[in-house]
């Protein structure tokens, strides 16, 4: 979208709109003295003008961005029935349903299923008696169809609240709500139905009585989140607590109840852990609305990827906090070698790998990590764990000295 530009002598100077809205925009000059630095120009005025420092005096701006500073938008072509993969063989009335549950998608279910598996292996590692492998994997199975419903119902309940953001985002504009292929009427029955499927099967959770003392609360807060994208800069955040609590869910499912650790430093181990996947949840979440920051401005969304839109800054700070409450928990719960190795050095180069390549200019990089940062994050945390529960319970077995810390040498 052009720019006008003014004869501004010498200088020689461009004046641009910084990418996303009025925020604090900038000069830069192009030739002539001063060629390279950025200057601080005052708030754009709701008419597009920008008044400069000196030398420079008013621009006005022909669009709400300059092409030149705007990220590549990826074009999304328009809806079309499933030609490929498990959707086109399924009766065309399903088709919609299915795709609100956004099983052909299936980025989204491993963030929230990895929790679960970092909750189960973190508890079967510090349990007494450490539980064995078939219990592990039954609870582990149990955990995600419960995922699978929970999530379905989460993205209905969200694509029925934002149909009309969704309508101005490309990304978005073709989910079945938004397009119209399901009402909002249907929608929500559709939100009520896979709730109650979820529900059910938590009734089939070992300590279930317990595990729906944090099944409830994470349902429901997942399901106003959407409403946050209203009031707040920080919905990250507020779907990162309830995502983050299958840590606390998966130890009661395993038969630990993390409100009542039986030791100051199991709990506060565990809540290291459970701190450490909310902040994780939020970077991924972020990485995700940075494919849509453009739209997300036009459309009125807020979110902390429109509020931070230095990529590696924000991202690097995250994920130092991250791995050090990873080690934290690590050093909290006695864990050995292996889960520092695998899961926290694992953990440090994923994100290292994330924070280097991420950038809002690509989203289709953006896509690529939320489709895949989950198994390369989620699932180093995910094998280090396990291999630090399968350590336990051979050494159990074998009656040979545990590497734990403070029993190695005893």
């Amino acid at each position: 979208m052009p720019l006008s530009r003014l004869n501004l002598g010498h200088q020689g100077c461009l004046i641009q709109r910084r990418l996303y809205g009025n925020h604090a925009p900038f000069t830069r000059c192009v030739n002539g003295l001063g060629a390279g630095r950025q200057l601080p120009l005052t708030r754009a005025s709701s008419e597009g003008l920008i008044i400069t420092g000196p030398y420079l005096l008013v621009s006005r701006l022909q669009s709400s961005t300059s092409k030149k500073a705007e990220p590549a938008v990826t074009k999304y072509p328009p809806w079309t029935p499933p030609q490929n993969g498990f959707l086109s063989i399924l009766p065309p009335s399903w088709v919609p349903y299915v795709e609100l549950m956004r099983l052909e998608k299936p980025g989204g279910l491993y963030g929230f299923y990895f929790v679960y598996l970092i909750g189960i292996g973190y508890a079967a590692s510090i349990a007494e008696p450490i539980p064995s492998p078939a219990f592990v994997l039954s609870t582990s199975a149990i955990l995600l169809a419960w995922n699978v419903f929970l999530r379905g119902a989460v993205c209905t309940i969200n694509d029925n609240l934002d149909r009309e953001f969704d309508r101005q985002v490309a990304r978005c504009r073709t989910r079945p709500i938004a397009r119209g292929a399901v009402t909002p009427i249907e929608g929500y029955v559709w939100f009520v139905i896979q709730s109650l499927v979820a529900a059910a099967i938590v009734t089939q959770l070992p300590f279930s009585a317990q595990c729906f003392h944090h099944a409830i609360p994470i349902h429901f807060l997942l399901s106003v989140y959407p409403l946050a994208k209203r009031v707040t800069d920080f919905p990250q955040v507020v779907l990162s607590v309830p995502l983050a609590w299958g840590v606390f869910m998966s130890c009661s499912a395993i038969g630990i109840d993390p409100m009542t650790m039986q030791t100051g430093g199991i709990a506060a181990a565990t809540t290291c852990l459970f701190v450490s996947q909310a902040i994780w949840i939020i970077t991924l979440d972020y990485v995700n609305a940075c494919q849509d920051t453009v739209d997300d401005i036009k459309a009125g969304v807020r979110s902390m990827a429109v509020r931070y839109q230095n990529t590696f800054a924000f991202i690097s700070v995250l994920s130092t906090t991250q791995v050090s409450l990873m080690v934290a928990a690590g050093l909290l719960g006695g864990m050995s070698p292996i889960y520092f190795i695998v899961a926290c050095g694992g953990n440090t180069v994923m994100l290292v790998a994330m924070a280097s390549t991420v950038n809002r200019s690509r989203p289709d990089v953006c896509a690529w990590w939320f489709l895949r940062g989950s198994i390369l994050v989620g699932g180093t945390t995910v094998v280090g764990l396990f291999g630090e529960y399968f350590s336990r319970f051979n050494d159990k077995n074998t009656g040979e000295p545990s590497m734990i810390s403070g029993e190695i040498g005893s």
